[in-house]
């Protein structure tokens, strides 16, 4: 059995575990109810979306050394999870906070900030399709790079600017015993999805610049 299945796998018992563990065993929370319980997706995924970003930092840095196809590929790909993973928190956060604020949106520290990384990496896909090889993968990589500072301004956007709608970064330490526990493996329930979907994702753009390839060459021999 192949790596990636074995990941697949893992990854399809950890959610349906996680889903049990939210809906089943998790403490019900005393003001929100049951809506409190999107906590554990929307939280759980923008940690995710750190991690996916991160990749891409990491990898488009190697990419601007070593110049290797493979750490632009892998880049790439986690920057298309990251954007899906931070649709899923904006999304989930306008549910969360119209029971919480009585309101869909509002232009909070935190939120706000979330949705400018989303629209750079979005940027950053726009950017791709609008230059050519060499050029999209030096210029990508270096947004790639730079839309990450935002991440660390996300996370501790309550403290800097004093939000006192969001909860601060230490509210998951005060959590209920069953709740904690049910972050954390929802958390890595989420993460080891990410993983997966990497995987998959890293291997279609090998097949496809191999596809690339053949083409080129043929085109080169006729």
């Amino acid at each position: 059995m192949k790596h990636s299945q074995l990941i697949g796998i893992l990854a399809a018992i950890c959610l349906f575990t996680s889903l049990y563990l939210v809906f089943s065993y998790a403490h019900i929370e005393a003001t929100m109810l049951e809506v409190q319980k999107i906590f554990y997706f929307h939280v759980s995924s923008a940690f995710t979306v750190f991690l996916a970003f991160g990749v891409t930092c990491v990898f488009s840095i190697l990419y601007l050394i070593k110049r290797r196809d493979k750490y632009d590929m892998i880049a790439v790909a986690s920057a298309e999870l990251g954007i899906v993973f931070c649709t899923v928190v904006l999304l989930t956060g306008p549910i969360w906070a119209r029971y919480a604020w009585n309101t869909w949106w509002n232009w909070e520290p935190r939120l706000t900030s979330t949705l400018i990384l989303w629209l750079m990496y979005v940027g950053y896909f726009i950017l791709r399709s609008a230059l050519e090889e060499d050029r999209k993968r030096v210029y990508s990589a270096v947004l790639g790079i730079i839309a990450y500072l935002d991440v660390p301004i996300i996370y501790y956007s309550v403290k800097i600017w004093k939000g006192n709608l969001h909860p601060g970064t230490d509210t998951k330490m005060n959590l209920h015993p069953t709740m904690m526990k049910t972050w954390m493996f929802a958390w890595f329930a989420i993460s080891v999805l990410y993983l997966f979907l990497l995987v998959l994702r890293y291997q279609a753009e090998r097949m496809k610049s191999q596809l690339e390839t053949i083409q080129y060459q043929q085109m080169i021999d006729n």
